[in-house]
């Protein structure tokens, strides 16, 4: 084996630490390149965990039953208390990698150059992550051999390890059949343990502008019983927020209009449904049917037959990443067969909740436009 030149040591080297360098700005742009995730972030719902089997989210079902008026000497009630448990999620990674052939090593031999070409490079890897994560994240998988309706969504898997299952969808935390018998999601059954189910809401029937924008806010009412506050974001298809726009008449648009909230959602532009911030993504699916753009199924020329609205209470969700793996960079290495250098950008995380109940989902909203 030829022993490497001292130029080719330093051409590594000086990947390696200009990729290290980039860490933190990676890490923040594959998060503010998504919505939901840059919306959990600036309400505090993410968190790092030093490794571990699995990530453990602390939920509470039940209300303590001692909460009593009193007088006096009268009895206070001391009656040991249950109706706290914890949540289960297991780990998901993802990563991306960076390679560059010795031909561009030689073609790009100037310092100058060499970190041009890693610039785009890794600006490439970061895209792709980012749109790995918003699907991930927004759209989930249909499983294999679901019914023509109402099928699970379940977190996506690798394309190269079929075995290997990502981060858990909004269109599986948040089901559009909320009873249905499932253990993946906290390892909690729904079908068993009814407090574990969120809110959903058929809109077959819904065919007005008047009758969409009723079924919505009583939806988000639903989701904002009881303790722990109203959802504070939705995210839906282009249709679905193209629908409620035009269900508002020209002086009741209400836009959200607060430049913090515009400078965490990128500048989209982002309609209020009550206190949450509705925008829509391209890779929202459609629980209702089983259509999903991002494996091109279920589709009617090129598009979702119905759509669908996600409504999140942020403080109800946890995004959480292992301490030493949130989008790092490993060093720039060349494999024995190939003649390159080969890093990856790794992420190691979950995706989780600790009330599904303050959480809904309209689904089989009308694809067409509604009658006035």
């Amino acid at each position: 084996m030829p022993v490497p030149s001292t130029l080719t040591d330093a051409y590594g080297a000086l990947l390696t630490t200009t990729l290290r360098a980039v860490e933190d700005m990676l890490a923040d742009n594959i998060t503010k390149g998504n919505k939901g995730l840059a919306w959990l972030q600036a309400k505090g719902r993410m968190r790092s965990q030093d490794g571990g089997e699995r990530v453990r989210i602390p939920i509470m079902y039940g209300l303590n039953s001692t909460s009593d008026i009193y007088s006096g000497y009268g009895l206070l009630d001391t009656t040991p208390q249950d109706g706290m448990t914890s949540a289960f999620f297991t780990w998901a990674q993802m990563s991306g990698s960076i390679t560059i052939a010795r031909l561009e090593e030689r073609q790009n031999s100037g310092k100058s150059a060499a970190l041009d070409l890693l610039q785009a490079k890794t600006t490439q890897t970061m895209n792709s992550l980012r749109q790995l994560v918003n699907n991930c994240f927004v759209a989930g998988r249909i499983t294999t051999g679901a019914s023509s309706a109402l099928g699970q969504f379940d977190a996506r898997v690798g394309r190269l390890d079929s075995g290997a299952k990502g981060i858990l969808p909004l269109s599986a935390l948040i089901d559009a059949n909320p009873t249905r018998s499932r253990t993946d999601i906290g390892n909690i059954n729904p079908n068993t343990f009814n407090f574990w189910g969120n809110f959903a809401q058929d809109m077959a029937a819904v065919t007005t502008y008047a009758a969409y924008k009723f079924q919505l806010t009583h939806l988000y009412n639903n989701a904002s019983r009881g303790a722990g506050g109203s959802p504070d974001l939705a995210i839906g298809s282009q249709v679905a927020w193209e629908q409620y726009w035009n269900a508002l008449a020209q002086q009741e648009r209400y836009y959200v209009t607060d430049p913090r909230t515009l400078d965490i959602l990128g500048g989209s532009t982002a309609l209020a449904i009550r206190n949450a911030a509705f925008i829509w993504d391209e890779v929202t699916p459609d629980p209702g049917t089983n259509g999903t753009i991002v494996d091109n199924i279920g589709l009617s020329g090129g598009d979702i037959q119905k759509d669908a609205i996600y409504f999140i209470n942020s403080d109800s969700m946890e995004w959480v990443y292992d301490a030493q793996t949130n989008f790092i960079t490993t060093p720039m290495v060349r494999p024995e067969n190939q003649d390159a250098r080969t890093g990856q950008i790794l992420f190691m995380g979950v995706f989780g909740t600790n009330n599904r109940r303050k959480n809904a989902v309209a689904y089989n909203i009308q694809h067409t436009a509604f009658t006035s």
